[in-house]
């Protein structure tokens, strides 16, 4: 049953003002404000095409389907990577106790115009774990039928999911920093591929995953900005489950099978995480030895020296990690 409404929330109009960052060749970046009246309905694409068509005919922006499937509307409103279709403006008023709503192109990609971003190196990056079913010889030549199973279309569903709208990658710290970190929107269509029975592309899908899956610093960001839920850390963490039947290793996967390995033996042996025995182990005698001079330097050599006592009980912690009593 719906929820009764009062007359003041039914007709309830507000005026907000837009500031928008805008770009062009000849001008470079400036910033433009518009100011409009909106209601409880007002989606930001409704906004952005009615100062287009009512106020400023040069204002440039992507939009499509208005419903959150086709991705085009990828922006920062109020400094959040949104989608545009799927954030109402009097949501953003309540929400930052103000009327004026700052509008700005998604960050890590080159500005074309206004708030049109190119999306070339997003594309290479997709398309580098050839986002498409590659199924065998015979079920392309109608001699086999190949079906999914429920439980294995539990686990793809929500990775299939992913429109390719970049808002992930935009807020993504890892691929600034570490051209070979393929960025969480390739990792989740990656995945998608790689845990499909149906695939014939298993080995050549980890060559491509594995290496940059290491790569994922575990901000989470992917996970708090992705408009349909799709969580791309996640199929990062599971894709780096698949680093065992991976052949030859990249230096990046074996370092981090060692910290994992490290950070299972500090827990289970102690029931704490020894940092300093986990870095030691991970990265070796020199590497640990560099790295602790850059620490005295800055006066934190203490908190590497501290010795952990064992947790009171210990063979508790040892029986939930898979220990034998």
């Amino acid at each position: 049953m719906e929820q009764s409404m009062k007359p003041s929330e039914k007709l309830e109009q507000v005026e907000i003002k837009v500031k928008v960052r805008r770009f062009n060749q000849e001008r470079g970046q400036y910033w433009q404000e518009y100011k409009l009246v909106v209601d409880r309905f007002t989606q930001m694409t409704e906004v952005l095409r009615r100062i287009k068509s009512e106020q400023d005919p040069t204002l440039a922006y992507r939009a499509s389907c208005h419903m959150a499937v086709c991705g085009s509307c990828a922006m920062k409103l109020n400094n959040e990577p949104r989608l545009a279709c799927k954030t109402l403006a009097l949501d953003l008023v309540r929400k930052y106790n103000t009327n004026e709503i700052v509008v700005e192109p998604m960050d890590f990609f080159k500005v074309e115009k206004d708030l049109i971003v190119d999306m070339e190196d997003f594309y290479s990056r997709m398309y580098k774990v050839k986002p498409r079913l590659y199924p065998a010889k015979e079920v392309v030549e109608n001699k086999a039928e190949q079906r999914l199973t429920p439980e294995d279309q539990k686990e793809l569903w929500k990775f299939a999911q992913c429109i390719w709208c970049g808002l992930c990658v935009s807020s993504c710290p890892a691929v600034r920093i570490d051209k070979e970190f393929l960025g969480p929107a390739a990792h989740a269509k990656g995945y998608r591929f790689l845990a499909d029975p149906r695939d014939t592309l298993y080995e050549e899908r980890l060559k491509v995953l594995i290496d940059s899956s290491w790569r994922c610093t575990y901000c989470y960001q992917c996970f708090n900005v992705c408009p349909r839920d799709v969580e791309p850390v996640t199929t990062i963490k599971k894709t780096r489950a698949h680093t065992k039947f991976l052949k030859q290793k990249s230096e990046v996967a074996e370092t981090g099978e060692k910290h994992v390995k490290a950070i299972f033996e500090s827990i289970r042996n102690t029931g704490k995480l020894e940092e300093a025995k986990v870095y030691l182990t991970t990265y070796g005698l020199v590497t640990s030895i560099r790295d602790m001079l850059y620490t005295m330097r800055n006066g934190k050599t203490q908190l590497a020296l501290i010795k952990e006592k064992k947790v009171n009980e210990i063979g508790q912690i040892q029986k939930l990690m898979g220990e034998k009593e």
